[in-house]
């Protein structure tokens, strides 16, 4: 039988509810796809309901659904059409919840699927707070506390899958025309034989405007025992350099690596190399995050590669900006702490907790903003305005798939890590 538990009827919806009506026969459609796509998705998850107990409760779900009152639809399952849904269910009798269909696949099972199905099909157009509002309900009845966020976050690392691919020779052509990888052989011609580095294996600082000028980069001002680590986006491309070999440091002996072969090859080989590529060069702004002093690194990676989902994805949440998106995550993230507990500041408690939270939610949207910035003036990000205010990035569209390969390895780098 369906589990339900109630929703919170004190929780503040972030977005505005609609209810969308379509048709008969496009619900049909709807449940095709849906069935084919699930199919596919639970192959050899024994933890899943079976392809067959899953289509059986989502035809009996839609027709649930499209009998409530206001023309409503799983095809578009914002937050009002799901408390709708799931109130029907609390006030149903016994001979509709003791229904054996149930116990192959719980309503709970057939809401969570749903959503995974709408975004990575690209069928959600709803907005995206709706999204993340669907998402908390459904997180809610699971009794996942904080899934909201993480669930958002998965739906839209998921979405990656998706990015369809250019033939090989226009993703090359493309990722080529990018600096950090136009650079590259005009840099490894430099080098020759051999270049010599400082003691801490940096570019010497009659060197660094060498680069600098490679990569288009506005001319490094050097300070006082500084040195070519106080650029970030040089950083960046020289961790990318060395983790894929393309150039190798021996002490301060700075020599062309084994790399530089594949950066030549043709086909898949070349593709796969700038893959590894991109995958080190995000992974170093991912990982400066994580390594920042502040307990708020990781909320500030995650919403970095959230951004960089919907960058990749140019139907993925159409018109929702950069700062939109930050406030899903703000909502998302976990609020102050119990208001019954005393704390440590007695009443004061819950007003000084909000005012962290909000602070917290300033400074992991600054910090967004400021590395998509940064991966806008490499040119890995296009920036584009929106209708309703605010700017959107977006990734060239033939080297999108490479890109989304990358960021695909870096978050399987970070998983692996753990």
């Amino acid at each position: 039988m369906p589990t339900s538990k109630k929703r919170s009827s004190a929780k503040k919806r972030t977005g505005v509810s609609r209810s969308v009506g379509t048709s008969p026969t496009a619900i049909s459609a709807l449940t095709l796809a849906f069935g084919s796509w699930y199919k596919a998705h639970a192959e050899g998850l024994d933890d899943h309901p079976t392809p067959e107990a899953m289509l059986a409760s989502f035809s009996r779900t839609a027709s649930i659904t499209a009998a409530l009152p206001g023309k409503r639809t799983l095809a578009h399952p914002v937050p009002d059409t799901l408390d709708a849904l799931l109130d029907w269910f609390d006030e149903a009798d016994d001979s509709e919840l003791d229904d054996p269909i149930w116990d192959g696949a719980s309503v709970v099972d057939v809401l969570d699927h749903l959503l995974d199905f709408l975004i990575e099909t690209e069928r959600w157009t709803g907005t995206t707070a709706e999204l993340e509002e669907s998402s908390e309900i459904v997180h809610e009845l699971m009794g996942d506390e904080g899934g909201a966020a993480s669930g958002f976050f998965t739906l839209l690392v998921e979405s990656l899958e998706t990015v369809e691919a250019a033939p090989v020779d226009a993703q090359l052509a493309s990722l080529d025309r990018w600096a950090p990888i136009s650079a590259i052989a005009p840099f490894v011609d430099w080098i020759g034989a051999e270049k010599t580095l400082t003691a801490t294996g940096a570019l010497r600082t009659a060197d660094i405007p060498v680069a600098t000028s490679m990569l288009s980069l506005p001319e490094h001002r050097q300070v006082p025992g500084g040195s070519m680590w106080d650029s970030q986006p040089l950083s960046a491309w020289w961790y990318a350099l060395h983790e894929t070999r393309i150039v190798t440091t021996e002490g301060t002996a700075l020599r062309p690596g084994p790399g530089v072969d594949a950066l030549g090859a043709e086909g898949d080989a070349g593709l796969d190399l700038r893959v590894a590529f991109i995958r080190h060069y995000l992974t170093w702004w991912l990982t400066r995050e994580l390594d920042a002093d502040t307990e708020l690194g990781s909320e500030v990676t995650i919403r970095v590669i959230g951004q960089l989902c919907v960058a990749l994805s140019p139907e993925l949440l159409p018109g929702a900006s950069v700062d939109a998106l930050n406030l899903v995550f703000d909502d998302a993230r976990p609020d102050h702490d119990d208001p019954d507990d005393e704390g440590l500041f007695g009443d004061d408690d819950e007003e000084l907790s909000a005012e962290v939270h909000r602070l917290s939610n300033e400074y992991a949207s600054e910090r967004t903003i400021a590395v998509l910035g940064e991966l806008a003036a490499s040119g890995a990000l296009a920036e584009s305005p929106v209708a309703t205010g605010g700017i959107r990035y977006a990734v060239e569209p033939d080297r999108a798939h490479a890109f989304a390969r990358a960021l695909q390895q870096a978050i399987g780098g970070f998983v692996d890590d753990e």
